[in-house]
């Protein structure tokens, strides 16, 4: 039956260095990551069975001596548990079908990713606010999406097809607080204003952190090794929608296949990815070849852009965006319908029409609910097109 295990969260974590007894290293891992039941606390394990006194259960380590999951199987529902060290529950995600994702969500979904494969949903169960995880597969790439209980975006994180442990790979935790994150981690985001984190598991078991956090009136996307290393680094906008450059570390497979084609023995010096409105313009690569510093600049869909320049302002955009802030006026009834509904009690912080290419795009709203903020996007009309958590 382990085949039929729910797979939405789980990456294989073949090659865990992990546990003793209750945290041992090397832990007995199968091919898809599990661990015996001899490698995790009893204080876990009597959680689960007390929980889940009739489920068929299956044990992964996703932080030594700290963090272990559990895939639980019962007759009609499947459902993926985190837990502590200590048994405390910090999530539980259970099941669900496309049909019982929001409206909001699907709705982004189709925006986003038109040609997507929905591959499997999880809805938590466990606490509060609800929180929804969407595993999708466009082509050869697979998105592991978390949502918020309104639908708007918390973040996403991108995987090859294909990866050990399921189909693809998935947030393994949504949501940790920053006590839960490793001290090498906490260390290199101090001076930071924490706001949340996910961690996955790699193929390899190896674990990345996606820590949002805020510094100088600047809020950041920052992708980090548990040795407390940032791979990767992005600035979002936190009161106006801009251009962004967001360092990267590894390249899109597309653009790997490109190098090794056309330079080979190719050694990445650095490489960009140009964003405007949160949508990838470019790809500015700098690498060396025998010695030599070649540049290669490629589209949104990693098509090579022959003649590149030196930079990313040398080089032609896919489109020109025009932006203009507008009044709380101007706002389509429509979309101030789907704010009162959707996010009760909203303050406005900004509004903007956005024109591509010198026609009329959107409509983007910069809103705070409490101390929450959120973009959400509408189109001309003001139906809702997509949202995403500040």
């Amino acid at each position: 039956m382990k085949n039929q295990l729910l797979t939405f969260a789980l990456v294989a974590s073949v090659g865990l260095a992990s546990c003793s007894k209750e945290d041992a290293l090397n832990p007995t891992s199968d091919a898809t990551g599990f661990v015996s039941q001899n490698f995790v606390p009893t204080a876990v394990k009597t959680t689960v069975t007390n929980t889940y006194p009739s489920a068929q259960v299956d044990y992964y380590v996703l932080q030594s001596n700290s963090l272990y999951g559990a895939n639980i199987v019962l007759s009609n529902t499947e459902s993926q548990v985190v837990l502590s060290k200590t048994g405390e529950i910090k999530e539980a995600f259970t099941r669900i079908t496309e049909t019982e994702l929001p409206a909001a969500i699907t709705t982004y979904l189709k925006g986003k990713y038109a040609s997507y494969t929905f591959i499997h949903a999880g809805k938590k169960t466990s606490g509060t606010p609800i929180t929804y995880r969407v595993e999708i597969k466009v082509e050869d790439k697979v998105y592991s999406i978390l949502f918020d209980e309104t639908g708007a975006v918390i973040s996403t994180i991108e995987g090859k097809k294909g990866e050990k442990g399921g189909k693809g790979m998935g947030a393994a935790v949504s949501q940790l607080a920053l006590t839960d994150l490793p001290a090498a981690v906490q260390a290199a985001i101090t001076g930071y204003t924490f706001k949340n984190a996910v961690m996955r598991l790699d193929e390899n078991g190896v674990a990345t952190y996606h820590v949002h956090a805020e510094k100088d009136g600047k809020v950041w996307d920052l992708k980090l090794d548990a040795s407390g290393k940032i791979l990767s680094s992005e600035e979002e906008s936190k009161n106006d929608i801009n251009i962004t450059k967001t360092d990267i570390s590894t390249l899109p497979q597309a653009i790997i296949d490109y190098l090794n084609k056309n330079a080979a023995g190719w050694t990445l010096k650095n490489a960009v990815s140009v964003q405007k409105d949160n949508v990838a313009i470019h790809y500015h690569v700098v690498v060396t070849v025998g010695g030599n510093t070649q540049t290669y600049m490629f589209d949104k869909d990693f098509n090579y852009i022959a003649n590149a320049g030196k930079g990313p302002k040398d080089n032609p955009s896919p489109a020109n965006f025009t932006i203009t802030e507008i009044t709380k006026d101007n706002i389509p009834s429509t979309a101030i319908s789907y704010l009162d509904k959707t996010y009760a009690g909203w303050a406005l912080t900004k509004a903007v029409s956005v024109s591509k290419d010198g026609a009329a795009y959107e409509i983007e709203v910069i809103i705070t609910v409490a101390d929450k903020k959120y973009k959400v996007e509408f189109d001309l009309s003001g139906n809702f097109k997509s949202a995403h958590k500040l």
